[in-house]
Order: structure tokens, then sequence, then C-alpha cells
């Protein structure tokens, strides 16, 4: 089974999210067989908001309707929102060529979520070559700006060693900053570190609270992952400690200088293995 897990959605409503072992992100999901929808009149008035709400829908061709025009002239949003189009599976729209090329127009254009999402995309060679240090360098401008996907990401690498040095200190110090913003992933994640008790010293009653955070701040798509990985630690882990962890998780709100006690922990293991 999958373990410490970082699933990536960038996809529309997480669209194809799988679970890759061993702190990976994945990229695109199941592959299916469909058909290129029906093209539909541009919009008269097309706008981002009404494409992303086609997309939610699964109104592919409309999506796509709204955002190509406005990315053509320009518009850093619509670049990335019709790059992602372009890059999901079962739309019948899918074009990973094309889906690279309008996200880096919008990484040119400042645009931080498409430069966490090109990022992903080369750590994960989904639709290009595997490049870890043109992630490296796209995911750290995009965790340098607060973008939880890229922090963890970046967190990833650096644990790693790809794209960079090893330095296990540093990869748990970017996977803080996303667990602070509540990235569900994050937070399963340093779990994992504490049952382990690898980056981190071995606390299963810190493992269990924290994936109970984990679950407690898990979208719909992400929740089945991280319950098989509660689902794990629970099997070597007390019934008490996996029911204090769930009842103090209960009061945990996420925040800027929250998970200090990590950032601790974090610095004594990384003292005793020096």
């Amino acid at each position: 089974m999958a373990k410490a897990f970082l699933a990536v959605c960038w996809a529309f409503a997480c669209l194809g999210a799988s679970a890759a072992k061993a702190d990976t992100a994945v990229a695109a999901g199941t592959e299916c067989q469909v058909s290129k929808p029906d093209d539909v009149a541009a919009p008269i008035t097309p706008s981002v908001a009404a494409g992303n709400n086609a997309a939610n829908n699964k109104n592919w061709a409309l999506a796509e309707a709204n955002f190509r025009p406005l990315a053509e002239k320009g518009d850093p949003q619509a670049e990335r929102n019709l790059g992602r189009l372009l890059m999901t599976n079962c739309t019948g729209l899918k074009d990973t060529n094309e889906g690279v090329t309008w996200l880096g127009k919008a990484v040119d254009a400042n645009d931080i979520p498409a430069t966490a999402q090109l990022g992903i995309i080369y750590m994960n060679g989904n639709g290009v070559a595997q490049d870890d240090n043109k992630a490296f360098s796209l995911l750290s401008k995009a965790a340098a700006a607060g973008n939880s996907s890229a922090e963890r990401a970046l967190g990833y690498l650096y644990l790693s060693g790809r794209g960079v040095a090893q330095d296990k200190y540093e990869g748990l110090l970017w996977s803080i900053q996303a667990a602070r913003q509540a990235d569900a992933t994050a937070l399963s994640n340093i779990a994992w570190h504490y049952f382990q008790g690898d980056a981190l010293p071995q606390s299963n009653e810190k493992a269990a609270f924290y994936i109970a955070l984990a679950v407690q701040h898990a979208s719909p798509a992400d929740k089945p992952l991280l319950l098989q990985v509660q689902n794990e630690i629970a099997q070597k882990v007390s019934q008490e400690d996996m029911q204090d962890g769930a009842r103090h998780a209960r009061d945990w709100s996420p925040g800027e200088y929250r998970l200090s006690e990590v950032i601790k922990d974090a610095a004594r293991r990384r003292g005793q293995n020096s």
C-alpha cells in the first residue's frame, strides 16, 4: 500500500488524482477512452468564472470555449486554466504538449498556481521529460510565494534529494509550511515521519494526532487515501492514542505559527543524525 502520500490535485476538482509512494506527487490518474466533445460557439462574453463553472460541471467544450479566447489575449488565469484543462484526463481534449505550452505562458506572466503546477509536472514527467532541476526552480519560486502545493512538493525534493542536495530538515520545514495552511497531505506526511521515526523522532501519539488532522482537513478526493494511511498507523498504535489524537485534532486550526513543536522535533532529530 502507498505510504506517506503526497497527492497533488491540479486538475479541475482533482479529476483523476491517484496516490504515489514515498512522498511522491501524482500526475494524471487513470487513462480513459473518450471522444472529443463537439465544438461549441465561443460565448459572446467569455469569462474565466464561466469556464471554471463549466469544467466543474464536466462541460469540457464550454470550458475550453471560455478559456481559449481569453488565453489567446494573454489572460494569465485563462492560460493557466486552459493548460490545466488540456492536461486533464477523461475530457476528450487532452493535449499535454499544448497544455504545457499554455501553463508556460502563465508562468511567464508570473502566475503562481501555474508555476507550482508546471513544477509538479516536471517533477513527475507528466507530458514532458522529467527534469528535477526545472521542477526545483519552479517549485522554489511558487513555494516562496506561499503556494501550499509547491511547498509540499519542494519538501519532497529536499527529502529525497531530487534536483537539490538531500536535506531532510529543510524538506520538513517546507512540508510544515504547507501543513500550516491545513494542507491535508502535508499533515499526513508529518504523521508518517513521526510514525516511522526517520526525519522526526518516533512518536505514536503525534502520528495519531497529525493523521487525524490530515483526515479532518482532507478534500473528498483525498480523504480515501488518507484514511488508508490512518488505518495503517492504527494497526500499530494503541486505540487510546488514536482516540486522543482525533479528540485533540478537533480543536486545531491552521495558522502561521502552528506546528512549532514539529520544527523543534525536526531540529532535534537532525542533531541526533549529525
